[in-house]
């Protein structure tokens, strides 16, 4: 029973400790649409992760904490899930699951009833922004699929620290990290399942087979004779499985439960989710390579160490051949992150990433403002989509 009576004071601490740049206060001499958004976005937030912290302790049936204690695992798994969401996060996943749900609700002019609408205490500045019940389950679903993710991934990457601690591998070994992704995975499916809508589960499915995919296509080697605009296709293809699948689908998702029939609404919020998410890893993959370890808060070159051939890499290399040979051996001997690093900082490759950055972000901010009825949830995607260009962190 320990591990539960934790739960509230654990979700308070998260609630401080989380990155909430989206989720800005709202000013009380301003009503403008960001600060309604925000204020929509912070209700629904902070209650969603005392939500999820609970639903990734075991219960029974009943609703009481299982009785695991002979074999530790409510202990552990409870030690486990507060360490990691201790360490906090941008919810920018549910956020965006959030803003689009409540746009498409806009959109279609559907009037949610109040025993239909997400539990969470509204404040009246947002009152006229509504999700029902399952589009806040994407929101969730969202964010447990990319925790159990990270927590795969660092494994994967045998890495030793996440959002500037331990990671959990590094605590817990990989045994156990493995074991917890998987829960959490076994938990977000029971929360997916319970939308009962079968289209939906379908779509949200598929996440998590882009994400397997997209691991394959990262550890793969491409043949010699691969062209340029060959790799670069096939590491948008891999941008897009590991992280846009997972915006796109969460926000084709809330789609679907708004209308079912609008195929239109559904393939503008798939394309919205898409374009974002290509445009966030594009950055982040910038990011790595140009920023310092200060400005962000963790390692950086962290790609180049792992063999990782990003955008700025793959640009620099069309104008400078000879760090193909750097690419094609995975940055493995001495000295080839520092030398590919210059090439790069000498190349326009960090140019044509940032022109990348702002197609894919205009492709976004297109969708978004393509949404029939814009509300002020609206308002703040296409604000979300510009500002990727500007990102420093």
């Amino acid at each position: 029973m320990g591990v539960l009576r934790k739960t509230s004071k654990i979700s308070g601490a998260i609630l401080r400790r989380c990155s909430t740049a989206p989720l800005t206060a709202p000013s009380s001499s301003s009503t403008s649409s960001t600060d309604i958004a925000n204020s929509f976005l912070q209700d629904h937030i902070r209650q969603m992760q005392t939500d999820i912290l609970e639903k990734l302790i075991p219960h029974d049936s009943s609703g009481n904490v299982e009785n695991l204690g002979d074999l530790n695992v409510t202990s552990n798994l409870g030690k486990m899930t507060e360490y990691y969401f201790m360490q906090g996060g941008k919810m920018l996943r549910p956020t965006v699951s959030l803003l689009m749900a409540s746009a498409c609700n806009s959109s279609t002019n559907r009037r949610i009833l109040k025993e239909s609408q997400a539990s969470c205490q509204k404040s009246p500045q947002s009152s006229n922004l509504s999700v029902c019940k399952n589009q806040y389950k994407i929101g969730m679903i969202s964010e447990m699929i990319h925790t159990a993710s990270l927590v795969h991934d660092d494994v994967i990457d045998e890495a030793n620290t996440r959002r500037g601690s331990a990671s959990v591998n590094a605590v817990w070994g990989n045994k156990m990290s493995v074991l917890v992704g998987d829960f959490i995975l076994a938990r977000t499916t029971q929360i997916l399942c319970s939308t009962k809508n079968p289209q939906v589960i379908s779509v949200m499915a598929g996440i998590i087979e882009d994400l397997v995919l997209g691991e394959f296509m990262q550890m793969a080697t491409p043949p010699k004779n691969t062209t340029p605009n060959q790799k670069m296709t096939a590491y948008i293809e891999k941008t897009h499985r590991k992280t846009a699948s997972l915006f796109a689908n969460s926000c084709r998702s809330v789609a679907i439960l708004a209308d079912e029939t609008n195929a239109s609404l559904q393939n503008l919020a798939y394309d919205y989710g898409r374009n974002l998410g290509i445009a966030f890893q594009l950055v982040d993959d910038l990011l790595d390579i140009i920023a310092t370890e200060n400005e962000m808060g963790k390692p950086t070159s962290i790609d180049l160490k792992l063999g990782l051939a990003t955008a700025p890499v793959l640009f620099a290399t069309q104008q400078f051949p000879e760090l193909a040979e750097l690419v094609a051996r995975k940055f493995k001997n001495s000295g080839d992150i520092e030398k590919a690093t210059e090439i790069v900082a000498n190349s326009n490759g960090i140019k044509m990433t940032r022109k990348l950055i702002a197609q894919y972000s205009e492709a976004a901010e297109k969708a978004a403002s393509s949404l029939p009825n814009r509300n002020e949830a609206t308002e703040r995607l296409i604000e979300l989509a510009i500002s990727q260009s500007d990102r420093k962190f």
